[in-house]
C-alpha cells in the first residue's frame, strides 16, 4: 500500500466520490431549503456586469458564475456549480499532496476524509464563496512550493506563480502564502539557491501577468480592493475575550469532536524539515489571526486556508496511530457529520427559525415573489442594504436594476462603482427595506410615495424571520445622497 504513485483505482474512486459529493450537495441544498446567501447573490450581481475587478474581491468568481449561467441557465445550482467543482478539486489536490508527502495511500485517503468532514471546508464549499476557490489555489500553491523545495522539481515554481496569481483573482489573502514562502526561501541558506534558477522568476512573471488586469482595474478605481483589505487591519480596541471567542469559533469550525486529536500535531515540532515547512506555514499564520482577533474582529472563515498544511500532518499522524485512536477519530468525524446535519434541519432539534445557523440562506424567494405581486409595474428597486439588493435582483421574476440609498453609516460596496440611480430620473421605483423607518431623503427623491402592505418571510410553521417594508414611489428626481464613510 505504501507508494507515491497514484493508481488508476484511486483516480476512479476520486472521480466517483467527487460526483457523489456534488450530487449530495445539490440534494442537501434542495431538501434543506438553502436559497442564495446574500454574498452569493452579490457575486451573481457582479456576474451580470463582467469586469477585471470588483470592490472587495477579484473577478474570477463572477466569471465562473457567468459561465455557468450562460451554459445552464439561471438558477441557484447554476450559481453554485463551480463551487461544488472547486470543492471536488480541492479534495483531489489534498489527496495528491498527502500522497506526495507520505508516499502512503492510507495517509492520502485519511487526508481526503478528514478534509471532507471538516465543517469549515464543507460549508464553504456548499455555497458559492471565494473561499472554496481559494482553498483549491492555496493547496495547489503550497504543494507546488513543497515540490520545488523538497522534491527537486524546480519547474514547480512556475506552478506556484500560477497558483498564487490565479488565486489572487479570487481572494487577495493568498498573498499570505506567497509572503511566507518568500521569507522561507530568503532566510534559509540552503533554499536560497533556488533564486539562481530561472523557474522562480518565471513563476513571479506569471503571477504578475495573472494579476495585472486586476491591478490596472484597481488603479483606475482608487485602489478600492486594497483599501477594503487594509480596512480589515484597522485597530479597534484590545480584547482578550474576543480572541478567546475567535478560538472557540475555530474549534467548532474545524470539528469539535476531531480537533482535540490534532493537538499533538500542533504542539510538537516535526522531525523532518519538509514537515516543519508545513507546520510553520500553518502555525505562523494561525498566530497572526489570533493576534489580530485581540485588536479587531476576525471572521471565522478567514484563517481556513492556513490550516491545510497542518491538516496533512494530522492525517499522517492519524494513519500511523493505533487502532483505538483511529476508531476515536472516525467516531469524531461521524459525530461532526451528525451535528452538521442537525444544523441543516434545525426544526429536528427544536430550534426556532431565528436560531437557525443557516437562516441567512432561507426564505427569500417566496417573500420577494409576493413583493412583486404587490408592487405591479416598476422600473427599478431602491434599498438600503447591499445584502437585500442582491437577493431582490436574483429572485425578482425578471431582470430589474437595483440601487442603494446613500448612507454615511455604511461602507462602500460594488454598487458605488456602478452607474448611479440618477439615470432613472422620471421613472417609477420601489423602495424595499427590513427597517420600518424611511431614509430622510426618500420623499424628496420622488414626486410621491405610498406604502404597500408589509411582506413577512415566514417559515412553514408561521414563524417570522424578517419583514419587508415597502414604498411604491413615482417619478424619481435626483437628490444628493450621502456618501459612505469607510471601505
Amino acid at each position: 500500500m505504501n507508494s507515491s504513485a497514484i493508481e488508476r483505482t484511486d483516480w476512479v474512486r476520486l472521480a466517483a466520490l467527487t460526483a457523489i459529493v456534488i450530487i449530495g450537495k445539490a440534494w442537501l441544498t434542495k431538501i434543506a431549503g438553502i436559497e442564495l446567501h446574500y454574498d452569493e447573490a452579490q457575486y451573481w450581481e457582479w456576474s451580470r456586469r463582467l469586469d477585471w475587478g470588483y470592490y472587495s474581491k477579484g473577478p474570477l468568481i463572477a466569471w465562473l458564475i457567468a459561465l455557468s449561467e450562460s451554459v445552464f441557465g439561471h438558477g441557484e445550482w447554476q450559481v453554485r456549480l463551480f463551487a461544488w467543482l472547486s470543492h471536488g478539486l480541492f479534495l483531489a489536490l489534498i489527496f495528491r499532496f498527502a500522497l506526495d508527502l507520505s508516499h502512503d495511500r492510507k495517509v492520502a485517503w485519511w487526508a481526503w476524509a478528514i478534509t471532507l468532514a471538516t465543517p469549515d471546508y464543507f460549508i464553504l464549499g456548499l455555497v458559492m464563496t471565494t473561499d472554496v476557490l481559494l482553498f483549491a489555489f492555496w493547496t495547489w500553491g503550497l504543494w507546488a512550493a513543497f515540490r520545488a523545495l523538497y522534491r527537486n522539481q524546480s519547474r514547480a515554481w512556475i506552478e506556484f506563480g500560477l497558483a498564487v496569481g490565479l488565486g489572487a483573482l479570487t481572494k487577495l489573502s493568498i498573498g499570505l502564502l506567497a509572503f511566507l514562502v518568500g521569507l522561507y526561501v530568503l532566510f534559509n541558506s540552503r533554499h536560497r539557491r533556488h533564486l539562481l534558477s530561472p523557474s522562480p522568476w518565471i513563476g513571479l512573471v506569471l503571477l504578475i501577468l495573472c494579476m495585472s488586469p486586476m491591478l490596472i482595474w484597481n488603479a483606475h478605481h482608487d485602489w478600492v480592493m486594497f483599501r477594503h483589505e487594509l480596512g480589515h487591519l484597522g485597530h479597534r480596541e484590545w480584547s482578550l475575550a474576543r480572541a478567546l471567542l475567535f478560538l472557540a469559533g475555530q474549534w467548532v469550525a474545524l470539528s469539535p469532536f476531531v480537533i482535540i486529536f490534532a493537538l499533538p500535531v500542533v504542539f510538537k515540532m516535526p522531525e523532518t524539515e519538509e514537515r516543519r515547512f508545513l507546520w510553520l506555514t500553518g502555525l505562523l499564520w494561525c498566530a497572526f489571526f489570533i493576534f489580530k482577533a485581540i485588536h479587531a474582529k476576525v471572521q471565522p472563515n478567514w484563517p481556513a486556508a492556513v490550516y491545510i498544511g497542518l491538516l496533512l500532518l494530522f492525517a499522517e499522524y492519524v494513519s500511523h496511530s493505533n487502532a483505538r485512536k483511529k476508531t476515536l477519530v472516525r467516531g469524531g468525524m461521524l459525530a461532526t457529520a451528525l451535528l452538521l446535519a442537525l444544523c441543516f434541519f434545525p426544526a429536528a432539534i427544536g430550534l426556532r427559525v431565528d436560531q437557525d445557523p443557516f437562516k441567512d440562506t432561507k426564505y427569500w424567494r417566496d417573500p420577494i415573489a409576493r413583493i412583486y405581486g404587490e408592487a405591479g409595474r416598476v422600473d427599478f428597486i431602491l434599498t438600503n442594504s447591499y445584502q437585500h439588493a442582491g437577493e431582490l435582483a436574483f429572485y425578482w421574476p425578471h431582470a430589474i436594476p437595483v440601487y442603494l440609498t446613500g448612507r454615511t453609516d455604511r461602507r462602500f460596496n460594488q454598487h458605488d462603482l456602478w452607474p448611479s440611480i440618477d439615470r432613472e430620473a422620471g421613472k417609477d421605483g420601489l423602495y424595499v427595506s427590513t427597517a420600518p423607518t424611511l431614509p430622510p431623503l426618500l420623499q424628496s427623491a420622488f414626486a410621491s410615495c405610498k406604502p404597500l402592505p408589509n411582506v413577512a418571510a415566514q417559515s412553514p410553521d408561521g414563524k417570522v424571520l424578517r419583514t419587508f417594508y415597502i414604498q411604491k414611489c413615482e417619478r424619481y428626481r435626483s437628490v444628493a445622497w450621502p456618501k459612505p464613510s469607510y471601505y
